[in-house]
């Protein structure tokens, strides 16, 4: 009985703090509030073949990546996976990405564990951002 008590607390003092931090005393607008990290976006590039690539970083710590066939919307191939800032310098960022899943083009799901660490460096008034390793250089959907 007295597991099920403290169950119960426990139960209740997780929906409390659930429903403070869901609510907000902030203005009662629709207007995003700026995220503290300017990674969070899609990005965009076109390789030196054509083939077009979408890079998404998302609030919660998520990324996806896909590249397409040229002007296509055919997806060659994708990454989903989560990424962590580790450092940061200026406009550049140290991020290790951690690849879950890779979808092919054949549309089979690889499960993925790959780590890996690049230097992201932002530019442009963070609308141009460079990825360690390669010379592509992506740019911020609008």
């Amino acid at each position: 009985m007295r597991i099920i008590r403290l169950f119960r607390v426990a139960l209740f003092t997780m929906l409390m703090s659930v429903s403070f931090s869901a609510c907000s005393s902030s203005s009662d607008d629709d207007e995003p509030q700026p995220s503290s990290n300017p990674l969070i976006g899609t990005w965009e590039m076109t390789d030196i073949d054509g083939d077009d690539y979408i890079l998404e970083f998302k609030a919660d710590g998520t990324f996806y990546q896909a590249e397409f066939y040229g002007k296509t919307e055919k997806v060659q191939i994708s990454y989903k996976g989560t990424y962590k800032i580790l450092s940061v310098s200026g406009n550049t960022y140290e991020v290790s990405f951690i690849s879950k899943e890779k979808q092919k083009m054949s549309g089979e799901i690889v499960t993925d564990n790959e780590t890996v660490t690049r230097f992201v460096t932002l530019s442009d008034n963070n609308n141009t951002l460079a990825i360690s390793g390669s010379s592509d250089i992506w740019k911020r959907k609008k």
